[in-house]
């Protein structure tokens, strides 16, 4: 199950999502926080800018996997528009559906309000750049070791 967090659920969570985002960058280090108290700030920072944009998957009141969207983000070249921040599944739970159902609800609360939508992947994450490309997003630019990746509609 996909679902919203409430600000007090969020914060019991949060130590169990600080150890999923941990395991879920296993390997991907370069694109990640890696002290516990620097992902903590972050997560905390992804909620905060739109907590309605902040969902978990579950199931049988186990976190799978989180997603946290944006629905108000600025960006330079597409001005106002929905951005994808983070999509968290560790290892032992991908190729299950749980990151594409993940995007799809978060797309659906972004839609509300844009037709473009926006995130960042790491250039040496190949799998999540497929799994993006799969989903109908194209590569639009790069800063760094990161790429801009856009869909529209």
């Amino acid at each position: 199950m996909i679902r919203g967090v409430e600000a007090d659920e969020f914060r019991r969570l949060r130590g169990g999502l600080v150890d999923l985002y941990l395991e879920a960058y296993r390997g991907l280090e370069e694109y990640a926080y890696r002290r516990r108290s620097d992902v903590k700030d972050y997560l905390q920072w992804l909620y905060k800018i739109d907590p309605k944009g902040f969902l978990v998957a579950e199931d049988k009141g186990e976190v799978l996997g989180f997603v946290a969207a944006c629905r108000q983000w600025w960006d330079k070249n597409q001005g106002l528009m929905g951005e994808i921040h983070e999509i968290a599944v560790p290892p032992a739970h991908q190729g299950r559906g749980i990151g594409s159902r993940l995007l799809e609800e978060a797309l659906k609360v972004l839609k509300r309000e844009h037709r473009v939508f926006g995130l960042w992947v790491g250039e040496r994450n190949f799998r999540a750049q497929e799994f993006y490309r799969r989903r109908g997003f194209a590569p639009v630019g790069r800063l760094g070791k990161w790429i801009r990746m856009i869909r529209r509609g």
